[in-house]
């Protein structure tokens, strides 16, 4: 049998695997080329071998000064975040200082998140002491899995690092992180050091306030808005597993050093999307993009005439923008249950010149229930009628069948007054017209009523649906139709009885 690289580098493997079983303390052996013997990963990563009850573990140690920059914020801004806005991004009554914070983000083999995931990297920020007397610093530690054999050591170590904290904070860490992490450790046989922890998974609140303007809310997205960085040259977390695999087969350990790096910007970050999160709810003094994002995250938090006040403040300068109509709306809606409705009326009115059809219904809600402006009110609900959708079409025409009672109603009452009818003989006239009425019309059944409006636009629909037609835009056409052919009957009838009066 010829050897080759490959059937070394198989046997090495193994070997490495057979000398690490528990008990053992031998490192992961030198991996051999046909060049010769590769360079230990401790020169190439710039890290440590630490010894620990289940083996060998390889971990990389860096302090930052708080005053570190990085991005908009220094890494020391987080220890002064208000701890109401801490609270408040928790959604608890308190919240651990930021000393007892662990910001934690792992790269794995995979995205899956399966028991064949392996945890390749995990990076583990915290505020501690370099020395006793000393300031505190910025402490990030990388626990790199240098062979697969290692695992257990390494999970061990960070679980027992993890569990001197009080709260962990991450980026999609629920759904990810913190899962994968508990089943490496259930598989290991180790014990989770999560429960009982409070976790901060920052996607969230990014995501509330600015889904409008970052559909992903990827860290990077949150990073750019943010913090103001961008990261060119940053490994792709999807080149993580086959540069892994690589090192794995052919021990070439340097371009895991883009690896490292990716991981501790991703630490790093977090640290300062929690600092300017906290910074954005500790203050109402905000650009307008940042102040109604802001105002939506009060607004859900029951906090309306903070949110109110806020939309107020950024929507002049929002005027031609894309964000303007869709924090136009919100604040009306404000208006219309805390606050002055006059506001909220002018707000719908743009809105429904430029087309938005929930404005065009608000508005037409006003206009009938509280400024008895009935005529302008039908002429709001046919033209929402004119494209209504066959969903909508049933309800717009009841809503149109009723103001239009409502006006007949109205001129009643106006022609009782201008002839000086009296309350008898308006009765008796009411039941004559009545019966005038019903013996005109016996034939035609209920059309020209309001509630014929709404089943004759019924009929319309069944029958351009039997003949194969669009159901909706028969729907859509009659009630207009019928509105028209009602105002018409309705005119003819108060001539007639003018006459009679007269």
């Amino acid at each position: 049998m010829v050897a080759t690289p490959t059937l070394d580098r198989l046997r090495h493997a193994i070997k490495a695997h057979l000398a690490a079983q528990p008990g053992a303390r031998a490192r992961a052996p030198a991996l051999h080329t046909g060049q010769g013997e590769l360079p230990p990963i401790e020169q190439i990563l710039r890290g440590e071998w630490h010894e620990t009850a289940y083996g060998p573990v390889f971990v990389r140690d860096d302090w930052f000064a708080l005053d570190h920059a990085h991005g908009a914020h220094a890494l020391g801004s987080a220890l002064a975040a208000d701890p109401a806005a801490l609270a408040h991004l928790l959604r608890a009554e308190t919240a651990p200082h930021p000393e007892r914070y662990a910001f934690f983000d792992i790269e794995t083999t995979g995205l899956s998140g399966g028991t064949g995931t392996y945890v390749v990297l995990a990076g583990l920020g915290t505020f501690e002491r370099p020395l006793a007397g000393e300031p505190p610093a910025f402490r990030l530690r990388q626990y790199f899995l240098a062979g697969l054999q290692h695992e257990r050591a390494m999970l061990a170590m960070l679980a027992e690092d993890l569990a001197r904290f009080e709260a962990v904070v991450t980026y999609n860490g629920r759904a990810f992180d913190v899962p994968v992490m508990e089943s490496r450790l259930t598989l290991a046989r180790l014990a989770s050091p999560y429960r009982g922890m409070a976790h901060f998974d920052l996607l969230h609140p990014v995501r509330r306030l600015y889904a409008h303007r970052m559909p992903g809310c990827r860290l990077a997205e949150a990073e750019r808005r943010l913090l103001r960085i961008d990261r060119p040259d940053d490994v792709p977390g999807s080149l993580i597993p086959a540069l892994y695999r690589d090192y794995l087969m052919a021990g070439r350990a340097g371009p895991l050093r883009g690896v490292f790096r990716h991981n501790a910007e991703d630490v790093l970050s977090l640290v300062g999307v929690l600092s300017s999160l906290a910074g954005l709810l500790s203050r109402d003094d905000h650009d307008p993009d940042d102040a109604i994002a802001v105002a939506r995250w009060w607004e859900r938090a029951g906090e309306s005439q903070r949110a109110m006040r806020l939309y107020g403040a950024a929507l002049p300068w929002l005027e031609g923008g894309d964000d303007w109509a869709w924090a136009a709306s919100r604040h009306a809606g404000l208006c219309k249950r805390h606050g002055p409705r006059a506001e909220a009326v002018e707000i719908w009115r743009r809105l429904w010149a430029s087309g938005d059809r929930a404005a065009g219904l608000e508005l037409a809600k006003y206009l009938e229930h509280r400024a008895k402006e009935l005529e302008e009110a039908a002429g709001v609900v046919e033209l929402l009628l004119r494209g209504a959708r066959a969903t909508e079409t049933v309800d717009l025409s009841r809503r149109l069948a009723r103001i239009l009672r409502r006006l007949e109603r109205r001129a009643g009452r106006t022609r009782g007054r201008r002839f000086a009818i009296t309350p008898g003989s308006a009765r008796t006239g009411d039941r004559r017209a009545r019966r005038n009425a019903a013996g005109g019309e016996r034939d035609a059944g209920t059309a020209g009523t309001p509630d014929g409006c709404v089943a004759e636009a019924r009929r319309g629909q069944r029958v351009c649906a039997d003949a194969g037609g669009d159901a909706g835009n028969a729907a859509v056409v009659a009630p207009a139709d019928l509105a028209g052919r009602w105002r018409a009957r309705a005119g003819e009838r108060v001539g007639r009885e003018r006459h009679r009066a007269g």
